[in-house]
Parts: C-alpha cells; sequence; structure tokens
C-alpha cells in the first residue's frame, strides 16, 4: 500500500523535498497539521533547505550547490490537497444552505369515504338510483383531478430542486478533477526540472564518491498514490570501488579523429547553471517585502525587493537555467 512504505530503499540516505504521512508517523503527522502555522495536509510543503544528511560525506560546497539550485524549483510544487479540503467545505456549506431554504414537497393524501357514505346512503334509503349521483360523482372526478394536479406539480418541482442539487456537486467535482489535473501537470513539469539538474550534478557527487538519484511515488507506485500520497525525496547512495570503476570507465576519454580532411564538429556549448531576470518594484512595495515573479518557463517565485529599490525601478534576480529556459 502506497502510504505504508518510504519510497527511498534501507541502503540509501534520502533528503526529502516533500515526506509523505505513513502509518508509523501518523501521531506527529496530526501534530504538525493542528499546530504549524502555515498548516500541512497528507504531506508537508515542498521544499529543500534542509541541512545535509547525517551520514552523507560529500562537502559543503557540493551540497550547496544541489541545494541552491533544487530549492526554487521545490517549492514551485503546488499541494493538491488543500484543493480538496476546499472544495469539500464548500460543497458542505453550500449544500447545508440549500437544504435550509429547501420547501416542504409534502404530498397530499386523497380519500374517497365521502363517496362511499353518500353512495350506500343514497342506496340503502331509496333503493333507487339517486338523482343527484351523476352530480356528485362529476364533482367527486374535479376533486381528484385537482388533487392529481396539485400533486404532480409537487412533484415536479421536488424534481428540479434534486437536480439542481446534483447539478451543483457534479459541477463543483468535475471543476475540482480539472484543476487537480492541471496542478499534477505543472508538479509533473517540476519533477522533470529537479531530475535534470540531478543528472547535471551527478558528476560533482561521483567524484565523492556518492550516487544521487531522485524519486517521486509516482514513479514507484503509480500517478494515484503519487497524486494523493506524495512523496518526493533525492536519495543519495554511497558508490563502492567496482562502482567507481564501472562508472570511470564508462567515461573514459576518447581521442578525436586524426584524419584531417573530416570536416570538425561544432561544440556544443555548455549551457550556465543560472541565468538573470529584470523585475520592477510595484507600487507600494518597499524594501524587505516579497514580490511574486513569474519566470519565462511559467513557474512562479518569490523574490525580496532589496534595499534602496524604489517602486518602478528595477533589479535583477539569478534564476536556476530550468526556470530560465521558456516551454515550447
Amino acid at each position: 500500500m502506497g502510504i505504508c512504505h518510504s519510497i527511498s530503499i534501507d541502503e540509501e540516505i534520502p533528503a526529502y523535498i516533500q515526506k509523505g504521512v505513513r502509518f508509523d508517523n501518523m501521531g506527529s503527522f496530526f501534530y504538525l497539521f493542528f499546530s504549524s502555522p502555515s498548516g500541512t495536509l497528507m504531506t508537508d510543503s515542498a521544499k529543500f533547505d534542509d541541512p545535509k544528511p547525517q551520514g552523507l560525506q560529500v562537502s559543503d560546497d557540493t551540497w550547496a550547490s544541489l541545494r541552491l539550485r533544487v530549492d526554487p524549483l521545490a517549492r514551485a510544487i503546488i499541494e493538491p490537497h488543500r484543493l480538496y479540503v476546499g472544495a469539500s467545505l464548500l460543497c458542505l456549506l453550500i449544500g447545508l444552505a440549500l437544504a435550509a431554504v429547501r420547501p416542504d414537497f409534502k404530498m397530499q393524501e386523497y380519500s374517497d369515504d365521502d363517496a362511499n357514505v353518500n353512495y350506500n346512503h343514497g342506496y340503502y334509503a331509496d333503493d333507487a338510483v339517486d338523482e343527484n349521483l351523476d352530480d356528485f360523482w362529476k364533482n367527486h372526478d374535479v376533486d381528484y383531478n385537482e388533487w392529481e394536479y396539485r400533486n404532480k406539480a409537487v412533484a415536479r418541482e421536488k424534481m428540479f430542486w434534486n437536480l439542481g442539487f446534483a447539478a451543483f456537486f457534479l459541477s463543483v467535482i468535475v471543476t475540482t478533477a480539472i484543476v487537480g489535473s492541471m496542478m499534477e501537470s505543472r508538479n509533473r513539469r517540476v519533477d522533470a526540472f529537479i531530475k535534470e539538474v540531478c543528472g547535471e550534478i551527478c558528476g560533482r557527487f561521483e567524484q565523492e564518491g556518492w550516487a544521487i538519484e531522485y524519486k517521486t511515488r509516482n514513479d514507484t507506485d503509480g500517478w494515484f498514490w503519487g497524486h494523493f500520497v506524495p512523496e518526493r525525496a533525492i536519495c543519495f547512495h554511497e558508490l563502492d570501488e567496482d562502482d567507481l570503476r564501472d562508472r570511470r570507465s564508462s567515461a573514459a576519454y576518447v581521442p578525436p579523429d586524426a584524419d584531417p580532411e573530416k570536416p570538425k564538429k561544432a561544440k556544443k556549448r555548455k549551457e550556465a547553471a543560472f541565468g538573470s531576470i529584470n523585475v520592477m518594484v510595484p507600487d507600494g512595495y518597499t524594501a524587505g517585502q516579497v514580490v511574486n515573479v513569474m519566470t519565462p518557463s511559467g513557474l512562479p517565485i518569490m523574490v525580496a525587493v532589496p534595499n534602496g529599490i524604489l517602486p518602478g525601478q528595477s533589479f535583477a534576480v539569478q534564476i536556476p537555467a530550468q526556470m530560465y529556459r521558456p516551454q515550447k
């Protein structure tokens, strides 16, 4: 079951970006949910600013280079459970409001006791056909038709109210599903960026004897558990001598072709690890306040206004290259 185990194995040292809830830590989960000012639901908010895990023997510079590039991406991961809680509360509140103003659809009961009494009285009293019997049954049919018409109107109005209830709840469910799908699509894009960062920086960790891998519950347990019980971590595994030898041999140097007639290929320019964007300070913002900025990749970040910058002026902000590239 997806919430019974962690995505990391025993030989790995995980550095969690988003730690999922499991049965063995339900007590701490409820404590954080009710005591944290920001609040958590099923998972902690995604971030990557914790200290270096104990047992990970790499330099502080190597760890800082990974954390500085992953943390801005991790904070762009959206928490879907707040959406579901909000939709549930909306359904509950609107449902209670509609139930409070819902009319009392009471069906009228019809009785023909008066008809039987009058009919028997006329039959046994005169032992003949009552001359007014036809008129009585005509009036009786009018009453019956009126009773039937009123009950049909009540039944029709009740059906419209029930259809309105169903349409409202269905619209909320469909809208929540669409927004949740969009959030999950965005999170998959962020996961792809983080995997790319780990692939670019893995060589630096391998030089210090560690392998690095980005894992998500989507990869281990499928999309269902990955969406409703998400967990994300960068896992580190210490390399032994055989692993190091294999990795070095696979990355062996290949000499260039000595044939002068063969045209040389243009070297691919190495992409910078960071890009720079200019941010204009909106009106009403002062130094130290946080401004929401949309990066060229479509992912938002939050930056603080530096000292000495007034509203209307611009300042440069460095962002990871993955967030600098616009989405195709």
